[in-house]
């Protein structure tokens, strides 16, 4: 069979949300099938999607969404987009599987294919309150998702709030899980305490998204300047230098940047705890990969947060997005600190019985299905 991926995420060369349909694709190569893949122009690509190049599979480059007015207005006159949609005709694939980082950025690709009847699915990676679709274009974002062989969510949250901008039910929406980076055989021993309780702020560095701001306000606030406590930031962004600011500007002594760190079994050698103050999320790889590695977690209640840590057994769920409720949570965890092993074991427990062993291997079966029912069709 003949696959083509098209990945539309713009905003990063490479994030979590890519993990899913890059190692499909490898998989169903390595399984002798066809494939191609799309994605969107950057400098200096990742070296995941090189490696994608480097293994045999077909890349197309795409041209930059990030390009200055004038280019991107030429772009427009000549039709850019109608030039990737003839590309992908000319794959003729037996299913096209479009990734998108919301709710919305492969609508374009999803009317092309649902226009000439290319069978495709749909990925959701995250979803948000706010991205509510404009009644200009609310009937096309309906057709096409009705239009998909598959709809998969991170989520079952971002499920739900997807069928709620639709307003109405998806029969073809289901749930799938994303791949982890770490070995569900392996497990770090607890961080022996030494005076300070370490919290780790595991995610890319984009306040909007991810929260830190937030974080870095309660810290602020004068019990938390005075505890035995360090947080340490994992990850890299263009909001970097920003966050650094915030936390000299509130005279932060306790707060640590510390980069991307792919070993993440290290990380959680030297922390206690995962806190994750989202504004939005689809099931961060994050909380998954803290649980299989035995440490709790404080989240807020957004995208699958809830659905994975269980408030009180596994770790501490913050009801919104907010300081004041963010502040109130952490005192709920600060004040269980000696619990915070016990409950990391119960995180661990909850994790394995929960995830998939080869969310992989499961993601390619529901694709190879889908394409044999379209050749069916």
């Amino acid at each position: 069979m003949r696959f083509v991926f098209v990945s539309t995420m713009f905003g990063y060369p490479w994030g979590g949300s890519e993990e899913l349909w890059s190692k499909a694709a490898l998989r169903l190569y390595e399984s002798s099938h066809s494939v191609a893949a799309s994605v969107a122009f950057w400098p200096q690509l990742s070296t995941q999607v090189t490696d994608l190049a480097e293994r045999g599979i077909s890349l197309r480059v795409r041209p930059s969404m990030h390009a200055s007015l004038p280019i991107r207005v030429w772009r427009r006159i000549t039709c850019s987009q109608a030039r990737e949609c003839e590309w992908l005709r000319r794959q003729n694939p037996d299913l096209v599987v479009i990734s998108q980082g919301a709710n919305w950025d492969g609508l374009p690709w999803m009317k092309f294919c649902q226009t000439v009847g290319i069978p495709f699915l749909a990925v959701v990676q995250s979803n948000s309150d706010p991205w509510w679709p404009h009644d200009d274009s609310r009937v096309e974002f309906v057709d096409a998702y009705r239009a998909a062989r598959k709809v998969f969510c991170v989520s079952r949250h971002n499920l739900q709030l997807l069928e709620f901008q639709l307003g109405e039910a998806l029969r073809n929406g289901t749930v799938v899980w994303n791949p982890y980076n770490v070995s569900r055989n392996q497990q770090p021993t607890w961080v022996t305490e030494n005076g300070a309780r370490k919290l780790a702020c595991v995610g890319r560095l984009e306040p909007a998204a991810k929260g830190q701001d937030l974080l870095l306000s309660v810290l602020a606030c004068p019990q938390w300047r005075n505890r035995a406590l360090e947080v340490n930031f994992y990850g890299a962004g263009p909001f970097e230098g920003s966050l650094r600011r915030l936390a000299e500007h509130l005279q932060l002594r306790n707060v640590r940047f510390c980069g991307h760190v792919a070993d993440v079994h290290g990380i959680w050698r030297q922390n206690h705890m995962l806190v994750l103050p989202s504004r939005c999320e689809g099931l961060p790889l994050a909380l998954v990969e803290a649980m299989l590695c035995a440490r709790p977690a404080v989240v807020t209640d957004v995208g699958g947060n809830a659905e994975l840590c269980v408030d009180g057994e596994t770790g501490f769920v913050a009801a919104a997005p907010a300081v004041s409720i963010l502040e109130q949570t952490l005192e709920r965890a600060w004040n269980h600190r000696r619990e915070w092993q016990s409950m990391g074991a119960a995180a661990r427990t909850r994790a394995e019985r929960l995830i998939p062993s080869d969310p992989i291997g499961d993601f390619c079966r529901e694709i190879l299905n889908c394409a044999s029912f379209s050749q069916a069709v």
